[in-house]
């Protein structure tokens, strides 16, 4: 098996965050956009005379196309937004004293551009201090009969827009864990190898605690495929990721790395576990007949299992698991080597 070239392999689609490209592309839309209808603004204020209004709108306006300019590929520092956001709310509580209620309309876009500027990590608080914000300007300048109005009203719209964010982040993540496993045995995908393996050497090197991998091997899967089609062939691989799996505990990685070869990563486990729990697959595998429709039959496989050593790349690593399963094929098939 070709491992060589396995850190050419294009990046999977699991690693393109969806709702990131979305901000992306909302937040682009919310500099430019509101900068314009700023400028318009303060354009409007200039022939009515207001012109300390045109000068603070004319600024903020000039403000938010100049970030969107220099944030047009990338997300812009959260301080700055904070910075926009404080911005837009004192222009509104300006609007609010001298409008009266129609100074509210400009609210509750403000609060929607706070579901698109934030992560979620301060998300919360920052929504929160706006609201409060808010409700404490409209029950300064407004009579009661509509404040309390306009707050349930606001409240409604952070409800909405965090039920969208959950929603969106369901959907990235569902998306993002389709998109990195194998749709026929639901391990990883062996363009997620490289990313995988880093991850375990960084933390195996982190906390200084043994590594371990093995590449299983179907025997003679070949002619499975050619004696009783690939249907029952992809059936018998099935049956095997569920047998791996059995065995498996649940902090171990599973991959399918290529046609009828699984690998399995076993953080924190020095070479004779990870050997044993291999011996534990391979015993299910030959003392289980395999059931696929009417046919019955007994299908083994060969396993490689190395250690990960101080100083070993990752691909150092898988070529040694690699060579102990060639190892074990050429020695005889269904039976495990450890790697030397």
């Amino acid at each position: 098996m070709d491992w060589a070239n396995a850190s050419n392999l294009p990046q999977s689609a699991a690693q393109l965050n969806l709702w990131q490209h979305f901000r992306l592309l909302a937040m682009r839309i919310i500099y430019i956009g509101v900068g314009l209808v700023l400028l318009a603004f303060s354009v409007v204020s200039i022939l009515q005379s207001a012109w300390l209004n045109s000068g603070a709108l004319a600024l903020v306006g000039a403000a938010f196309l100049l970030v969107g300019v220099v944030y047009r590929h990338e997300l812009a520092p959260q301080w700055i937004n904070f910075l926009f956001i404080c911005a837009l709310g004192t222009l509104v509580s300006i609007s609010m004293k001298s409008s009266g209620i129609l100074g509210v309309y400009w609210m509750y876009p403000v609060l929607a551009m706070v579901f698109f500027m934030f992560d979620k990590a301060i998300f919360v608080l920052v929504i929160m201090l706006i609201y409060a914000a808010f409700a404490f300007v409209t029950y300064k300048f407004l009579p009661f009969e509509y404040a309390w109005r306009i707050a349930i009203s606001m409240l409604v719209l952070i409800g909405v827009g965090a039920t969208f964010l959950v929603l969106m982040a369901r959907m990235q993540k569902n998306l993002s864990r389709i998109s990195a496993t194998d749709a026929l045995t639901g391990f990883y995908k062996r363009d997620q190898v490289t990313d995988i393996l880093q991850q375990q050497i960084a933390v195996a090197q982190k906390h200084k605690t043994p590594l371990s991998l093995v590449i299983l091997d179907l025997d003679a899967f070949k002619s499975v495929n050619d004696k009783y089609g690939y249907m029952v062939g992809d059936q018998v691989l099935q049956e095997t990721a569920q047998r791996v799996k059995r065995i498996a505990r649940p902090q171990d990685i599973l991959v399918r790395s290529n046609g009828a070869a699984l690998m399995v990563i076993f953080p924190n486990t020095p070479l004779k576990l990870a050997a044993e729990l291999t011996s534990g697959m391979l015993d299910v595998m030959r003392n289980e007949p395999f059931a696929i429709k009417s046919l019955m039959m007994t299908i083994t496989a060969s396993a490689g299992v190395a250690q990960w050593q101080v100083g070993q790349s990752w691909g150092q690593w898988l070529e040694q698991a690699d060579s102990a399963m060639d190892r074990a094929k050429s020695g005889g098939r269904n039976r495990m080597k450890v790697a030397r």
